[in-house]
C-alpha cells in the first residue's frame, strides 16, 4: 500500500531562501553547533536567531541592507515556523513605516543571524 501526503495538508513550516556573506557561512556553522545543535537542527537554530532578533528592543534601527557585491555570497536554503515567516513579513512592513528603508526578508533574516554572531563573538571575547 502507498500512503500520499495530503497535499492539502497546512504545513506549519516556510521554506526559503536567503543570500549571506560567503565568509560567514562557516561562523553559522560554529554558532549552530556550540548552541547545542546538530545539523538535523538547523530549524530551530534559524527559529531562535530570528525570533531573538523581535526580542531586541527596536530592533528595526538593526535592519540595514549591506551593499553586497555579485559572486560575494551563498545561498542558504532554510525552513522557518509559519509564525516566524508571519513576523518577518510584517517586519519588513514595520522597517518602511518606521525607518523609511524599503527592505526585504532577506535582510531581516541576515540582520538576526549577524546579530546573533556578534553576540556569540562578544561572549566569546569576555570569556578570554
Amino acid at each position: 500500500m502507498v500512503r500520499i501526503k495530503n497535499p492539502t495538508a497546512i504545513q506549519n513550516k516556510k521554506r526559503m531562501s536567503v543570500r549571506v556573506p560567503l565568509g560567514m557561512i562557516a561562523r553559522i556553522e560554529v554558532n549552530l553547533l556550540m548552541s547545542g545543535y546538530n545539523k538535523k537542527q538547523r530549524f530551530f537554530w534559524f527559529e531562535d536567531v530570528i525570533n531573538e532578533l523581535f526580542l531586541t528592543p527596536d530592533y528595526h534601527n538593526l535592519v540595514a541592507e549591506e551593499f553586497i557585491t555579485a559572486g560575494t555570497t551563498k545561498v542558504v536554503t532554510l525552513s522557518i515556523s509559519n509564525e516566524t515567516y508571519k513576523k518577518v513579513e510584517a517586519t519588513v512592513s514595520e522597517v518602511l513605516e518606521i525607518e523609511k528603508y524599503n527592505t526585504d526578508k532577506s535582510s531581516i533574516i541576515r540582520t538576526a543571524i549577524i546579530q546573533r554572531l556578534l553576540k556569540t563573538t562578544e561572549h566569546l571575547v569576555k570569556g578570554i
